[in-house]
């Protein structure tokens, strides 16, 4: 099971490399990037490494806890990271994988349910976020006893969370077929429920509140459990009632896992169909090539609700901050301010998405007549296309409160453009031909601190000197980064 796993993992990652021409034209380059990027020890470990300096900063904050209480919702705050990057790669992954064609050779084989290799092969870039958390889980251990070892199991069942709920926006609300009367009213219907599905986590929040403000009103099984992750994570303080908790995740989310697996395979087995209700009449449009490139993969976006999530949901970090500044009755600029410079910092990560968009049909864009610059710029567009839109309209709202923060709405378009110049220059610097380059969480989580040292600067001179004096400094830094990416 381990060698089809490596196997899959190698040609995944040697099909990556082939869409980068200055390393598939170089067979000695070619060969030792795939024996650094298509080894799947160096590649998780490389990750862990990268990770896990994260985790020894989440191990002190847990040791400065005065009390066992404390460091158990300290802990539990810790413990969304491995299911939000086990929802988001598993997404966003699972489009991309079965886009490569790598599972085609094993459908002819005699495989009741051969997309527990596709599973397993998502599930080796949820590993790094796990061993993020070893570090507090060690220190929870070391103090706490049971209550770390608890916790421990949480992590896990929490990756496992995200990892399954991946799989089921993946297997019901990716796109199998496309064309067809419907065609559109399917990719919005599909698109709302992306939007339904992630923010169905909000509402159990909500109802985690409310549980907790009217407790005294409700049954005592209610006053005690937390039903919604990570939440439930905090109650490794009583471990009789985190093992019966623990116990029934577990019992829904396993026959659950089953399920859906055998439900994928069909639909892998199934491949794509193409539906035509009608003839319609062609009509040829002229189009600059990086407007079309853009509008190229928007649509292939909406088809592939999948992909969707992988833009759309590192915003769903950002929303309840926002939420928090329109219900409140008094909005500060600084308040505004936070949450379009985090809206900037987590649409970097639409990197990942952006550049998995076209998949195998990468070499039929190579044969085009399109030059790095172009790509690069369409890229750009579609990075921005969702994070100016929230900027926008974060502005808009409050500016419904108070018309004075319309000054706000250059900080919303130039941030999200600074960072995600950034991300492609960080990527494409060096490259001269169309290319792929490799985007997995290490690299991604570096570019997040070069990210968060760009913007840490534009708000240090906000906060000090004023809103006129940051901008500046981001238009400078926008234009370093676009300087680099035009070298």
């Amino acid at each position: 099971m381990f060698e089809v796993l490596r196997i899959l993992y190698r040609e995944l990652h040697y099909r990556r490399l082939k869409n980068n021409p200055q390393i598939a034209g170089d067979p000695e380059k070619l060969k030792k990037q795939l024996k650094n990027s298509g080894d799947i020890k160096r590649g998780i470990a490389f990750q862990s490494m990268a990770f896990l300096f994260f985790g020894l900063m989440m191990a002190g904050a847990i040791i400065a806890a005065e009390d066992e209480t404390k460091a158990a919702i300290t802990f539990a705050t810790y413990a969304i990271l491995p299911f939000v990057l086990a929802l988001y790669t598993t997404t966003v992954n699972a489009s991309y994988a079965t886009s490569m064609g790598i599972f085609e050779p094993l459908k002819p084989l005699p495989l009741k349910m051969g997309s527990k290799y596709l599973s397993m092969l998502l599930a080796v870039d949820n590993l790094p976020a796990i061993i993020a958390l070893l570090p507090p889980v060690g220190v929870m251990i070391a103090r706490y006893g049971i209550a770390g070892f608890l916790g421990l199991l949480w992590i896990l069942t929490g990756a496992f969370l995200g990892h399954v709920l991946g799989l089921v926006v993946f297997t019901f609300f990716g796109s199998s077929s496309v064309g067809g009367r419907f065609s559109k009213l399917r990719t919005l219907a599909r698109t709302l429920g992306v939007l339904l599905f992630i923010s169905m986590f909000y509402a159990l929040n909500y109802l985690q509140q409310y549980v907790n403000e009217h407790y005294e009103e409700l049954l005592p099984f209610f006053s005690k459990y937390s039903l919604a992750y990570p939440f439930s994570v905090a109650s490794i303080t009583d471990p009789v009632h985190s093992l019966l908790l623990l116990s029934g995740y577990l019992i829904i989310l396993v026959p659950a896992y089953m399920a859906i697996l055998g439900r994928l395979w069909r639909r892998l087995e199934e491949g794509e169909t193409v539906s035509r209700a009608r003839v319609t009449r062609y009509r040829a449009e002229a189009r600059s090539p990086v407007l079309a490139l853009a509008l190229k993969d928007l649509k292939i976006v909406f088809r592939k609700s999948a992909l969707i999530v992988g833009l759309i949901f590192p915003l769903f970090m950002v929303l309840p901050s926002a939420i928090n500044i329109l219900t409140t009755g008094h909005v500060s600029e600084w308040a505004v301010a936070s949450v379009l410079l985090m809206i900037a910092w987590v649409a970097s990560v639409g990197i990942d998405t952006v550049l998995k968009i076209d998949g195998k049909e990468f070499e039929f864009l190579m044969a085009l007549p399109i030059t790095l610059g172009q790509f690069i710029r369409a890229k750009l567009i579609v990075m921005n296309t969702v994070p100016i839109t929230a900027g926008v309209g974060l502005v808009l709202a409050v500016s419904y409160i108070r018309p004075g923060y319309l000054t706000l709405l250059p900080a919303a378009l130039i941030l999200p453009v600074l960072t995600s110049s950034v991300a492609l220059a960080f990527f494409y610097h060096g490259e001269k031909e169309l290319s792929v380059p490799e985007t997995n969480f290490g690299y991604v989580l570096v570019l997040m601190i070069v990210n968060g040292m760009a913007l840490g600067t534009v708000a240090a001179l906000w906060f000090i000197i004023g809103y006129s004096a940051a901008m500046v400094i981001a238009l400078i830094e926008l234009a370093t980064a676009q300087y680099i990416l035009s070298k």
